[in-house]
């Protein structure tokens, strides 16, 4: 069910999460018609069945192969990454969830850049900063959600270095389909085995609960799931 993945519809844990661009009109997991504890009982297939889970560890490869900023301890066993537009308030109100866990979960932040002109040139200097990780963090915590702007001044010289890895970050993740929307949020949930993403703000509630999954989970659906409130994400 490629279409159901490409949706990115994680339901997972008691309270579940539901990723912003799910649908009412997804098509829903096929029963099997063998199989179960009473005859003619229909068996749904776990979720984890439906997932290319190569397709998503192929996602997390190369996005984390992107230009970032790297927040948390380097030797954390919880990893995630986030794409994210310095102009998006989206992803401002996605970091404010995130906040939390900035000091025990490793995330790598991808800048790219489609909300208005000035968002190169933000995410650029948040790249060109002596310290990218307190120019992130500025960036967030002052976000004007009055002007949908970041709240990190834009230098008069960026250094062009910077602009061209924002850039690069940019189509080489809209070609490969990597980013349709911000904020997408990678995560690990077993190294080198289990990857998932999802689109869109995830609310507290079903941040605490994924982060209590990363590293350790081959099936995040492994506990009965229901929905939860989500946002819309921010198109290009």
């Amino acid at each position: 069910m490629k279409k159901f993945v490409r949706r990115m519809v994680w339901c997972v844990l008691a309270s579940g999460l539901l990723a912003a661009c799910s649908s009412p009109h997804e098509a829903a997991p096929k029963a099997s018609a063998s199989g179960g504890a009473h005859a003619g009982t229909a068996v749904v297939d776990s979720p984890a069945a439906q997932v290319d889970w190569t397709q998503m560890q192929a996602f997390w490869t190369r996005s984390m192969q992107r230009t970032g900023i790297d927040t948390g301890p380097a030797d954390s066993d919880k990893r995630m990454l986030v794409y994210f537009d310095p102009n998006c308030p989206v992803c401002a109100r996605q970091w404010r969830v995130l906040e939390p866990y900035l000091d025990r979960v490793r995330i790598h932040w991808v800048p790219v850049a489609y909300i208005n002109p000035m968002s190169t040139k933000r995410a650029a200097a948040i790249l060109a900063a002596s310290n990218p990780v307190d120019a992130l963090e500025t960036n967030e915590r002052r976000y004007d959600f009055k002007r949908d702007e970041g709240g990190l001044p834009v230098p008069r010289n960026v250094p062009a270095w910077a602009i061209e890895k924002v850039e690069a970050n940019t189509r080489e993740s809209m070609h490969a389909k990597d980013l349709v929307a911000t904020p997408i949020l990678g995560f690990e949930l077993y190294p080198g085995k289990r990857y998932y993403r999802i689109m869109g703000l995830m609310d507290a509630d079903a941040i605490q609960r994924a982060v209590d999954e990363l590293g350790h989970t081959m099936d995040p659906w492994h506990h009965a799931a229901t929905g939860s409130r989500s946002t819309a994400a921010r198109r290009p």
